[in-house]
């Protein structure tokens, strides 16, 4: 199932990736590669999931492979080396009353297999919270967006233990049991981006959402899904697992 939202929305999403793109005040990098767009997924082949089990999930590899570093703060920034020098992000401030505009950064972790920041972005427009998930690479410093079909960011992503792909899932806020599930492709890039992302397949249900994403293998993933239903005036999660498996089809291996 598709979702689709009011042209205003659209609008206001477009100004705040405008807005995005011109707010490293502080060190700005010269890169800002945005992927994940429904259009370019929606030209691409869709993921099929079949029914797994719990044992399924239980021996697929654990999504514990981003590194909790402690960014270094001076004063009101975030800074952050790379081999360009060191960026300057201003820190995100939740603080009421500061009107529409950009927030700021929070820092995320840390990619050690793709070198890669991991941050959100935040701003407000019209009295609305929107974010972006942005992975800032270490090496040479681009940005690599990944674009919400929401006004949230997406989770995480889950990188493939050959670093051949990026598995990531974004819940419905205003739609119970509803999600979106993307597989990116990495490849090497040209100077001087070190890497480029690209749309690689996709998946959308009003069924279920994610509560996780596993990788069993480097092509295939497992879903520990949800639905949640009302027992005793509280929504609780009920639990079911799928698998799909990727075309591997990508003949450049990028680390």
């Amino acid at each position: 199932m598709a979702f689709y939202y009011h042209n205003q929305e659209i609008n206001m999403k477009l100004i705040l990736i405008f807005l995005f793109s011109i707010t490293l005040v502080y060190g700005q990098s010269n890169q800002d590669l945005t992927v994940g767009y429904g259009d370019r997924y929606d030209s691409l082949p869709k993921l099929q999931f079949d029914a797994a089990t719990v044992g399924d999930y239980g021996k697929a590899l654990s999504a514990d492979n981003v590194i909790n570093r402690t960014p270094t703060f001076e004063r009101k920034n975030i800074v952050i080396p790379t081999g360009n020098g060191k960026l300057k992000l201003k820190k995100y401030d939740s603080s009421p009353g500061q009107g529409d505009g950009f927030m700021g950064w929070e820092y995320k972790g840390y990619f050690q297999q793709l070198k890669m920041h991991i941050l959100v972005s935040n701003h407000v427009a019209e009295s609305l919270g929107f974010s972006e998930l942005v992975l800032l690479d270490s090496v040479d410093g681009s940005e690599h967006t990944i674009a919400s079909i929401g006004d949230g960011a997406v989770e995480i992503p889950i990188p493939s233990p050959d670093g051949r792909f990026l598995a990531y899932y974004y819940n419905q806020v205003y739609a119970l049991n509803s999600c979106f599930i993307g597989v990116l492709a990495i490849h090497k890039g040209k100077a001087p981006v070190r890497i480029n992302l690209s749309e690689y397949s996709s998946f959308e249900t009003d069924k279920w959402a994610v509560e996780n994403i596993r990788w069993i293998d480097e092509t295939t993933i497992v879903i520990k899904a949800y639905i949640l239903k009302k027992v005793a005036n509280e929504n609780r999660k009920q639990f079911i697992y799928y698998t799909t498996r990727l075309n591997k089809n990508i003949s450049r291996k990028v680390l």
